[in-house]
């Protein structure tokens, strides 16, 4: 019998600068691929419902990092790698928070794919009617990528947990889904009828990786790099 164990595994080295650039601190810590990284791993293997990583964020949140993690806990700034390189079965992140960027006491980090993360958590026979999500404050706009999730509950018809959809925005508190960009723009919604759960969600921005590391106090006037890499082995 042939047998394969893939695991996904990575680490990333952490230094504060000085305004003059003078190395101060660095760390090297290991980080948690989360499973909603790992959908996004086994998705890209098909195909390209869900935009390539290309952020890293800086918080100030010390809870212990989870698989359910989708977000980081209390994000204090999002920047875009300047760099993701892969060799072989590894890849490298690099990314730069300059001065006056994320400022404060910071102890966690992650991968993104989008310039920022919302997360709708809804009801899915209370919040949905007229083939409509209400959600106050959704904060999505026409056209926005997201990834729907039931929650372990009954996916709300006419949408499949783990798929993307695109939105359709009908108000701040309410928004449609389309199945592609196009339909979305031509407002052709998604016909919805109820599921059944508390926990769905509906996901703009995807995570790959989350860690917490010991704190480090980063001033206006200080940066802080981060090399990251993601192996596959």
């Amino acid at each position: 019998m042939l047998k394969s164990s893939i695991t996904l595994t990575g680490h990333l080295l952490i230094k504060k600068f000085e305004a003059d650039g003078t190395l101060v601190y660095q760390t090297e810590v290991p980080n948690l691929i989360v499973t909603a990284g790992k959908e996004f791993i086994a998705s890209r293997m098909i195909g390209e419902a869900y935009d390539a990583m290309g952020y890293m964020a800086i918080g100030d949140n010390s809870a212990v990092s989870a698989l359910s993690n989708t977000s980081l806990v209390n994000e204090l700034g999002r920047v875009a790698v300047s760099n993701a390189t892969p060799t072989g079965t590894t890849t490298l992140f690099t990314a730069l928070f300059p001065a006056g960027t994320a400022t404060g006491n910071i102890v966690e980090a992650g991968i993104f794919n989008q310039p920022s993360t919302a997360v709708v958590k809804f009801n899915a026979a209370s919040d949905v009617g007229s083939n409509t999500i209400t959600y106050a404050g959704h904060g999505f706009a026409d056209g926005d990528k997201v990834t729907y999730t039931n929650g372990g509950g009954t996916s709300v018809g006419g949408l499949t947990t783990g798929n993307t959809y695109y939105v359709i925005e009908t108000s701040s508190s309410t928004f449609k889904l389309a199945t592609t960009y196009a339909n979305a723009i031509a407002n052709s919604p998604i016909t919805l009828t109820d599921g059944v759960g508390d926990n769905h969600k509906i996901i703009y921005g995807t995570m790959l990786a989350r860690t917490t590391f010991p704190l480090i106090t980063k001033s206006a006037s200080q940066a802080i790099s981060i090399s990251w890499v993601v192996s596959v082995g």
